[in-house]
């Protein structure tokens, strides 16, 4: 088991930091058109929302990738990388939302290959590269984390807790809500972040898959929204 460092939380809250520059806050995966359609007009209505892409939807997905794409890393087993990648890459449900993660992913890779890259990154990228699909965010997450050896599971949720965080302040802006509701949000979803984290831990290749298609036709319904503050 890999002990967890002050080295380790320190750099893993810079890496998914708002600040970091990835763009994070430029999606929202589809709650744009929730609120302007009505079903998300409140804190809970938010909460509720959130809570269904963690659990049922691509927060799930990715979670279950996150760890393979680690493990694989871990491991030394490229194939299993490029698996990862490539479920990663196609478990979308609009080109709206495929580009939120690939988009975020390359910036983040880019961006730790240019600042301060763990040992083996470079070997790591390279392999991602002979796929030629641009890198999800969960997977150039796991792959730097695995590298920096940091623990699955705090790694894992860090990037659990940083996802519902994005949505919550793109929730924030849109519904609009005020700051101190969401925090209320983020704190009750906080269980529930963890809860996917430990379910994704122990997850088979057969629940691979989502099962929300309000969310998936909120994003799709987005892509011709029209007026948009949002990239998805």
């Amino acid at each position: 088991m890999l002990t967890t460092t002050t080295e380790h939380l320190t750099r893993l809250m810079a890496w998914l930091s708002p600040t970091f520059p990835i763009g994070g806050y430029t999606y929202s995966h589809g709650i744009e058109y929730a609120v302007e359609s009505g079903h998300v007009l409140n804190k809970a209505d938010l909460v509720r929302w959130v809570e269904a892409i963690l659990k049922h939807g691509a927060g799930q997905t990715d979670a279950v990738l996150f760890a393979a794409a680690y493990r694989a890393v871990k491991a030394g087993d490229e194939a299993a990388l490029i698996w990862a990648a490539e479920r990663a890459d196609v478990l979308r449900g609009s080109s709206e939302l495929a580009l939120e993660s690939t988009a975020q992913g390359t910036a983040f890779l880019w961006t730790v290959t240019n600042t301060w890259p763990p040992d083996g990154l470079p070997r790591w990228t390279a392999v991602l590269a002979t796929t030629g699909r641009s890198p999800a965010h969960a997977v150039a997450v796991a792959l730097v984390t695995a590298c920096a050896g940091m623990p699955l599971e705090m790694a894992l949720a860090g990037f659990m807790h940083s996802f519902a965080a994005n949505l919550v302040s793109a929730g924030v802006r849109l519904v609009p809500l005020g700051q101190t509701d969401g925090q209320r949000a983020i704190a009750e979803l906080d269980p529930i972040v963890h809860q996917a984290a430990a379910r994704a831990l122990d997850a088979r290749i057969e629940d691979l898959g989502g099962r929300a298609p309000m969310i998936d036709w909120a994003a799709m319904s987005h892509e011709t929204q029209y007026t948009r503050l949002f990239r998805s």
